[in-house]
């Protein structure tokens, strides 16, 4: 086998490597966003903010007027790119280089898991000019999508009075509706790529084969209410006061979201401490632990 053939067999077998890791490995990103298939340089949101609800259905139907909002998420290329020499092709010297080609492929996922939990800790702007976690969203809209006049507001931030007594934040969601907090948006998956002309410049130059991967995506936000940061710590005290802040939670038009305190999120420095909370069948005092599976607890290094 020449070494055009060698590596043409090389790139079919490290494509399928990739794809199989890639497949295999499973992620948390999907717990906390909902994915969305893009077409396009990027998505408009226009209905974020907004709900319908049913009314008795007397007379005509009533067509409920929706605001119309420009959240707009642009997608974002992304590469990985890795370097084989040329005479370990030649040698065939290359399976040292599959648990490598591997970990790209679980690397893909572990990315979208650090774009999803790191858009918690980078409170990014969200539909409504506000960042995703602030203690002034607004909660009605007029049609254009501003908020409305004289527009009562409310905060998914519990914090100490003083800013000096917080922690490090950790999380409290509803993650059981269909709309999570975070969106995933795809324009493309991960796909396995190659430059391995031989007569290919970069070849030539540098006496070497490039494999890689790029993606193109992006993340965003939904509703500000299905997510509640916290700085106070860990306790159970301050989980049943954010739970209690995201059950009452409204959306337009005052309407009771019913939302569910169904996830926590902190980095693993606190895990102790969330598992105290939630994963404790008993207390120290030997007393039933009444928060005992009261929610998923997801310990990530990305938010930290």
């Amino acid at each position: 086998m020449n070494i055009a053939e060698k590596v043409r067999a090389l790139f079919t077998t490290y494509k399928g490597v990739f794809q199989g890791a890639l497949a295999a490995y499973v992620g948390n990103w999907s717990k906390i966003a909902t994915k969305v298939q893009s077409n396009s340089t990027s998505n408009t949101y226009g209905w974020l903010g907004q709900s319908a609800t049913f009314r008795d259905w007397v007379g005509p139907r009533v067509t409920q007027a929706l605001s119309t909002f420009g959240y707009t998420i642009q997608n974002k290329t992304k590469e990985m790119t890795v370097a084989i020499p040329k005479e370990d092709v030649e040698d065939d010297n290359v399976g040292i280089y599959d648990p490598l080609v591997q970990d790209m492929g679980q690397e893909a996922v572990r990315h979208i898991d650090a774009m999803v939990y790191g858009a918690l800790k980078a409170n990014g702007v969200c539909f409504d000019t506000k960042t995703f976690f602030a203690a002034d969203h607004p909660i009605e809209f007029d049609e254009d999508g501003t908020p409305a006049e004289d527009a009562a507001t409310f905060s998914n931030v519990l914090a100490p009075t003083d800013p000096d007594d917080a922690v490090a934040p950790w999380y409290v969601l509803d993650t059981t509706r269909v709309i999570k907090p975070v969106i995933y948006q795809e324009r493309k998956a991960a796909v396995f790529v190659s430059k391995t002309a031989l007569d290919d410049e970069t070849v030539f130059r540098t006496n070497e084969f490039t494999f890689g991967a790029d993606k193109r995506d992006a993340v965003g936000y939904t509703l500000p209410q299905f997510a509640i940061k916290v700085t106070k710590p860990l306790t159970a005290e301050n989980f049943k006061a954010a739970r209690a802040m995201l059950e009452n939670m409204t959306g337009d038009k005052g309407k009771p979201l019913g939302l569910q305190a169904s996830t926590v999120v902190c980095n693993p420095d606190m895990r102790s401490d969330g598992e105290a909370v939630l994963k404790a069948q008993y207390l120290a005092s030997g007393a039933t632990n009444v928060l005992y599976n009261a929610a998923e607890l997801i310990v990530t290094p990305y938010v930290k």
